[in-house]
């Protein structure tokens, strides 16, 4: 049989290959393409046009990038990821961080420098002024590199923030390095302060926020998304650092994905039978961006965030009101770029110097770490996943992987290509050089039309922390016509220490209401220091019409307010119109009023459950449904933590993990995965304490003790627990 053609024709398919009764399953090999082959498979916005700006062996497995005030693009690459079905070598040191240059300005990658060699599965960089900083796998370390001879190649390192090992999956550790309006750099676990070269650790209002990959928009609000969790657009509703509020976030119908590529090799996410094509909801979201390009001033502000089992990357337009928002997608029944490539895998997407936007695409087989993708069943596996309305689990991945080597996808891998999306009639900006300007030329890119130039030169004004910039900043700040240009100076300003409370005082009487918000934000560490004339000021500001102005406000004196630095307004006392954010936040809070009650031992639990548990438990413990189904129990209602609670059984779960339904109902996460290897004792009492204690009354915590215990005793013990082994080992305690 000859080989599948460039492009799927599904006419002639039906006509050469029989269809399976739950996905396509040709007999055949699916050859990988060109790029310019590639690119005729591919679905784009009529008027724009699709650039392949670098390809193998220019760049090979290129997982994440970010360009630097140059236009230079340092790219991760994945030399190891998945390089068989067996994931050998895979924690090798043999992947790197290249650097790509268009000697030619065009945008096209001409040149190509090994950045830093031999490194573990870099996850993301950040190039700022005179070093570019770097995490890598097993380690959340964050390391400076240091190209000191301008030759392209690091000459040296240091530790620009000291972090701990992390031997957990490769694709739930810590992502992103994005540096934000509040001159904070986050990542999807923390928030650092630039210090002088050194960052110094924050936290987000939760312990991790996003999986693979983050992003901004104008006013500082991250757009995160979950992989695991399968969602493309979360926790957008306030600027970082502020509380996540879980609310509705979605229009209806915006969790279904529409997908074009027949390949049946999902894990999860299911197969539409009647439109032949992979996914009937999200699998593998990540590597999300948000539109700022003056090039495409019909989509700003919009987020587009890929999805690689589904061979699309989703736009999604946010309406706001009364300072909510809520995500839709922004082609409805269609996706923003979608194809019908076996080996399409966007993965990851920046704004461009140049206005465009650059996709990375892994262009390869799997795109399964190894845990989800077993070849055999054996025993020992099976224990691992759970039984669905069909059939084993394992089972069902392990036919997707006879399928798929059939298909020849196993052999597919060590390619790699960047793409760039812009209008057909659009002028690409100008080669930035901003790594050779003087800080005055640096100040005047806040005022750009495109976000990255502002964001860039803002990261440069303070990482360079150049005092001498400070005249041109507050002449911008206080006259600049453009809203963003004041806002850019006004943090920047503040970056800088230089941001006089006079300026902050005008900004809050500026007729724009985003300038407002952003000095409602930028006042708050005064108010917290009890100065009365902006705290008066503040207070009038309650009533303010723009309901994001308010909803800050609130921000502001719900902060104060736990200090004892200032009283809540009457506004929010008892508010009258409709602010569904402050809203939430007025309702967690009262429910959250038993937490300056709880023991140390479950205060410092809240934070483990935010990075081990939230995403499939929720952050009110009461369970994640995607797509009607919870992905895993809700612990408000479990009958172990009931009642005192049973810490030996529970410890059991954490320790091993538990798999199969319970009490007949089976979940879409399938696997409570063990944590013996990544928790110590404490860690796993604290989590246990915080859940009882929180929602079910524990009046005496889990100790490290306990723990230990348990974990000498079953020691031995190589599979996760079932359901019914545990109930055999001791029934969850009566009520009393």
């Amino acid at each position: 049989m000859k080989l599948f053609t460039a492009i799927f024709s599904l006419t002639a398919a039906t006509a050469l290959f029989a269809q399976n009764e739950e996905g396509w399953n040709p007999d055949t090999t699916f050859p990988a393409l060109s790029p310019t082959e590639e690119i005729k498979t591919i679905e784009v916005p009529k008027g724009t046009k699709l650039v392949c700006i670098a390809s193998e062996p220019m760049v090979e497995e290129p997982a994440s990038f970010a360009f630097d005030g140059n236009g230079a693009l340092y790219v991760c690459e994945w030399r190891t990821y998945m390089q068989d079905e067996h994931a050998t070598g895979q924690l090798e040191p043999v992947s790197r961080v290249v650097k790509l240059e268009s000697t030619k300005g065009d945008g096209v990658m001409d040149k190509r420098t090994v950045f830093i060699d031999n490194v573990i599965l870099p996850r993301a960089v950040l190039p700022l002024h005179d070093r570019v900083l770097v995490t890598f796998t097993q380690d959340s370390t964050v390391w400076a590199y240091f190209d000191d001879n301008h030759d392209g190649v690091a000459d040296r390192r240091e530790v620009a923030w000291q972090g701990t090992p992390d031997d957990g999956n490769i694709e739930h550790q810590q992502s992103g390095l994005l540096w934000n309006l509040d001159n904070t750099i986050c990542t999807n676990d923390r928030r650092f302060r630039w210090e002088g070269g050194k960052l110094r650790e924050m936290r987000h209002s939760v312990a991790r926020i996003s999986q693979w990959g983050l992003a901004r928009d104008d006013d500082g609000r991250l757009m995160c998304s979950w992989g695991g969790g399968a969602n493309p657009a979360h926790s957008f509703q306030l600027p970082a650092g502020y509380p996540i509020v879980p609310m509705k976030e979605h229009a209806p119908d915006y969790e279904r994905p529409w997908g074009i590529c027949p390949v049946w090799d999902y894990s999860d996410g299911g197969y539409d039978v009647k439109r032949r094509a992979q996914l009937v909801s999200f699998s593998a979201t990540c590597g999300q961006t948000v539109l700022r390009s003056a090039a495409m001033p019909e989509w700003h502000g919009n987020a587009v965030t890929c999805e690689p089992v589904g061979r699309l990357i989703r736009m999604s337009r946010f309406e706001w009101k009364d300072g909510a928002g809520i995500a839709f997608n922004a082609f409805p029944g269609s996706e923003f770029i979608r194809s019908t490539d076996a080996y399409f895998r966007p993965v990851w997407t920046e704004n461009g110097p140049d206005g465009g936007l650059y996709i990375a695409d892994l262009y390869r087989g799997i795109i399964q770490e190894k845990e989800w993708f077993p070849s055999e069943v054996t025993p020992e596996l099976r224990a691992h996943f759970v039984e669905d309305y069909r059939k084993n689990k394992l089972e069902l991945w392990v036919e997707r992987y006879e399928r798929v080597k059939k298909w020849g996808m196993l052999k597919v891998f060590r390619h790699g290509r960047i793409y760039r999306l812009l209008p057909d009639a659009a002028k690409p900006d100008a080669v930035p050089r901003m790594l050779d300007e003087t800080p005055e030329q640096l100040v005047a890119h806040l005022a750009h039309p495109s976000g990255w130039w502002r964001d860039t030169a803002q990261a440069l004004i303070v990482s360079r922390g150049d005092q001498s910039a400070v005249p041109a900043l507050a002449k911008m700040a206080a006259s600049h016509e453009s809203p963003d240009a004041r806002i850019h100076a006004l943090w920047a300003l503040q970056g800088l220490g230089a941001l006089p409370r006079e300026t902050i005082l005008t900004a809050l009487k500026h007729e724009n209401p985003r300038v407002r918000r952003a000095a409602v934000q930028l006042a708050e560490p005064l108010l917290l220091q009890r100065d009365a004339e902006i705290s008066t000021t503040l207070a009038a500001l309650a009533a303010d019409a723009d309901a994001q102005v308010a909803t800050q406000i609130f921000l502001a004196f719900r902060a104060a307010a736990q200090t004892g630095a200032a009283q809540m307004p009457p506004a929010f006392l008892d508010i009258q119109r409709p602010l569904p954010v402050v809203a939430k936040l007025i309702e967690r809070d009262r429910a959250d009023k038993n937490l300056a009650q709880l023991s140390d031992t479950a205060k410092s639990g809240k934070l483990v459950y935010e990075s081990l548990c939230i995403a499939c438990h929720g952050p009110d413990g009461a369970g994640v449904k995607i797509a009607g189904k919870f992905l895993a129990p809700q612990l408000t209602k479990s009958a172990w933590f009931a009642n005192g609670g049973n810490v030996p059984m529970l410890a059991r779960v954490l320790l091993k993990g538990q798999t199969g339904p319970i009490d007949g109902v089976s979940y879409d996460a399938g696997l409570m995965p063990p944590v013996e290897n990544s928790h110590t004792d404490a860690q796993i009492a604290q989590v246990l304490s915080y859940v009882g204690e929180r929602w079910h009354a524990w009046k005496n915590p889990a100790t490290p003790a306990d723990i230990a215990r348990i974990r000498q005793e079953i020691a031995d013990r190589k599979t996760p627990w079932t359901h019914e082994e545990l109930m055999a080992l001791g029934k969850p305690k009566p009520a009393k």
